[in-house]
């Protein structure tokens, strides 16, 4: 486990497993300083963070009382505090093969024949890795092994949301007994669980599912929404879908992939949040960036749907708030490449201006410190990289 560079002060600590215990036994203690933080209601600058017992106790221009004596002590003025990143559709499993599936060289589904739960893991690790060093700190897993993929993602050190795929190409048969099964499996601790409808005969079911334990519903591009639906719906695709008229008449979330995204209009006006799918980046601020650059999203619009839409539409609660759950990166921008902190254009800055993060706290714990991921290491990389090849070698014999 490699030690920890996080801060000026810091008192010792016990290792156990993948997780981080203070002597106490609790988590973390920790103040930090940051030149810009994105609050919910706008941009706080030169402002201090206090967070006690994993919450967001303390946002203040002077270091807040009762943090003379915390653990952590990090930040600076030529630091940005963000929120962490979320995706509301991820595939994690399929990662290592993202480039040869997305050039149409290699087909998902046959690939997804020959996995077993732990190549599920094991690649998904890989994924997670991805993620967390890009500042991602949450994110819906949509794959063929939810629950594999899960384990992998808390195991790196990022929040998982299962979604139960119904009518997907990878859905269970049995879609209902396998949600009220994983909801209850994972209801104890901070994984949820939503639903993915991928065909229009199934719509009506999945709805009636969702009012019941209130839980949102991601929408394939490919079924067409109508006016008999629940508000907690995330339509995948963006400005690309067929139903726009009533995602924008019932007010329902949109999701999209900006890098894929063809769009004669703007998008801001319908909240959207971003989904990497199988994205060949891997980076939602390279995507945010296309946005930008395509003129789908003003640069603080673009900010909100990694964020603040996201975090809305999987009915989360924003991270940098008063009594929230701290998911928080920090990024250092004081020299090039990642330069300038322009304090006159905060969204621009984050998008722009930062590299990979410095530091990611995930429920109040460092998960990631001096660009490095605490809980996985070049070991756990290497044996991944073996399993890919054995993978390739027995996935071949068994094709032909």
């Amino acid at each position: 486990m490699p030690s920890l560079l996080l801060g000026v002060r810091l008192f010792p600590y016990v290792y156990k497993s993948s997780e981080l215990y203070s002597t106490q036994g609790r988590v973390l203690k920790i103040s930090i300083k940051a030149g810009i933080a994105y609050g919910k209601t706008g941009v706080l600058r030169d402002v201090h963070l206090g967070i006690d017992g994993s919450k967001l106790v303390a946002m203040t221009k002077e270091e807040p009382e009762d943090f003379e004596d915390a653990e952590l002590v990090l930040g600076g003025r030529d630091r940005i505090v963000s929120p962490g990143l979320i995706s509301t559709h991820t595939i994690l499993s399929l990662y290592p093969f993202r480039y040869s599936i997305v050039s149409g060289k290699r087909n998902a589904n046959e690939i997804v024949s020959s996995m077993t739960q732990s190549d599920a893991y094991h690649f998904a690790i890989l994924g997670a890795y991805h993620l967390l060093r890009v500042g991602v700190t949450s994110a819906v897993t949509a794959d063929p092994y939810p629950e594999s993929v899960a384990r992998a993602m808390i195991k790196v050190g990022i929040r998982p949301i299962i979604a139960v795929n119904v009518g997907c190409s990878w859905g269970p048969s049995d879609w209902k007994r396998e949600f009220k099964v994983l909801r209850e499996k994972w209801s104890g601790g901070e994984t949820r669980v939503v639903l993915k409808v991928c065909s229009d005969d199934d719509l009506d079911e999945v709805i009636a599912l969702s009012n019941e334990f209130k839980v949102p519903v991601l929408v394939d591009r490919s079924v067409s929404l109508s006016g008999n639906t629940p508000n907690k719906v995330i339509a995948l695709g963006g400005g690309s879908r067929g139903d726009l008229s009533v995602i924008r008449q019932r007010g329902f979330g949109l999701s999209f992939l900006p890098s894929v995204e063809v769009c004669k209009f703007t998008l801001g006006s319908y909240s959207p949040s971003i989904a990497l799918d199988l994205s060949l980046r891997y980076d939602p601020r390279a995507e945010l960036g296309f946005a930008v650059s395509r003129l789908l999203l003003t640069p603080d619009e673009a900010f909100k749907s990694a964020t603040l839409w996201g975090y809305n539409q999987l009915l989360m609660n924003y991270p940098l708030e008063i009594g929230s759950t701290s998911d928080l990166v920090v990024y250092q921008v004081n020299e090039p490449p990642f330069y300038p902190l322009d304090l006159t254009s905060p969204y621009e800055t984050l998008l722009f201006s930062t590299g990979v993060p410095e530091t990611v706290i995930v429920g109040g714990e460092p998960v990631l410190d001096g660009t490095v991921p605490l809980n996985v290491g070049s070991k756990d990389i290497e044996e991944v990289q073996e399993i890919i090849n054995e993978f390739g070698e027995r996935s071949h014999l068994e094709k032909n």
